[in-house]
């Protein structure tokens, strides 16, 4: 495409990916799509990550100069993002991780469709890629086009995936200042997206991978323990659902599917104090008619409904 063309802003952050990055790097190098911006957000990494980053870029002089490189202290995740958003110029964003890798058609195929649509945000398919070498493709369904409160019910009813790194979004649908940061690193991508999509009003789906997701790597968040995960995934659903507006928003159209996932995620691992600290989530759950083609199954919301019925009777 032209130098004309809306600039985006890949953000990426950096964090003991030694093993990985330059991978990663590299393939942004490569993109054939040049109005683009790097912003790259070293969490305080500990290894050799960012001199490996700088290695890349230097061997890259035309993207160096596109790029920026942020520092800060170890904040986690959710915060590197938002570091790199506050420093974002582009038109279009778009998140890579760092021990991932793209396409070299990634940023051109979704610039050119969310033209040729005019739409607000476009997801594709994506590669899942194993340590054993093996690669397969992961569909997306075909839920498109779709405006902002179709989208986001989607994403919390597990109809789309929540991904950052395989959805463009335009710049408008960022509302930093008052944007709700998670507050745990598992599950962050489902406070985020649901924030930026809502207020979309068309989001339209690629049929292409374009994307390359690295699987069950060691250390990886994928692969930390099912009930530190859980837990923190209702941590930042429950610091979702409490902080964003009751009568307008994304709890207009998916505040059940928020809550019942993080009702579910408590009551089996039995982390009934946590769920007893929001009693209006509680009321919510205990009193709720059950939900079909949800996410959190029937039985699952039947357990749930029961739990909080106990919680209710020995607060």
């Amino acid at each position: 495409m032209e130098a004309k063309s809306p600039k985006v802003s890949v953000i990426v952050p950096v964090y003991s990916v030694e093993r990985y990055i330059r991978q990663c790097v590299e393939s942004l190098c490569a993109q054939d799509y040049g109005n683009m911006e790097l912003v790259f957000v070293d969490d305080g990494s500990p290894d050799r990550s960012v001199d490996i980053l700088m290695e890349v870029l230097d061997a890259h002089p035309d993207v160096r100069g596109k790029s920026l490189i942020i520092r800060q202290k170890n904040a986690g995740l959710p915060k590197a993002r938002m570091t790199g958003l506050h420093s974002a110029s582009g038109d279009f964003i778009i998140h890579v991780d760092s021990d991932d890798w793209v396409e070299p058609d990634y940023l051109s195929q979704l610039v050119g469709m969310a033209l040729e649509e005019d739409a607000d945000l476009v997801y594709c398919d994506f590669f899942k890629e194993y340590d054993s070498g093996k690669t397969g493709i992961s569909r997306e369904r075909d839920f498109s086009p779709s405006d902002g409160p179709g989208a986001v019910k989607a994403v919390n009813n597990g109809v789309i995936r929540a991904y950052m790194w395989n959805k463009l979004a335009r710049r408008e649908l960022y509302d930093l200042d008052n944007m709700i940061v998670p507050i745990r690193g598992y599950h962050e991508d489902i406070v985020f997206q649901t924030q930026i999509m809502y207020p979309a009003a068309k989001c339209v789906h690629l049929s292409k991978p374009l994307y390359h997701y690295r699987r069950r790597r060691s250390g990886s968040l994928t692969r930390a323990g099912l009930i530190r995960s859980r837990h923190h995934s209702a941590e930042n659903m429950l610091h979702l659902y409490e902080n964003l507006p009751k009568d307008k928003g994304p709890v207009t159209s998916s505040g059940i599917y928020i809550l019942l996932r993080a009702g579910w995620y408590c009551c089996i691992t039995l982390w009934f104090k946590t769920l007893a600290a929001h009693p209006d989530v509680v009321d919510i759950l205990a009193n709720m008619d059950y939900v079909h083609g949800c996410r959190v199954p029937i039985a699952k919301q039947v357990y749930t409904k029961f739990c909080c019925k106990l919680i209710k009777l020995f607060s």
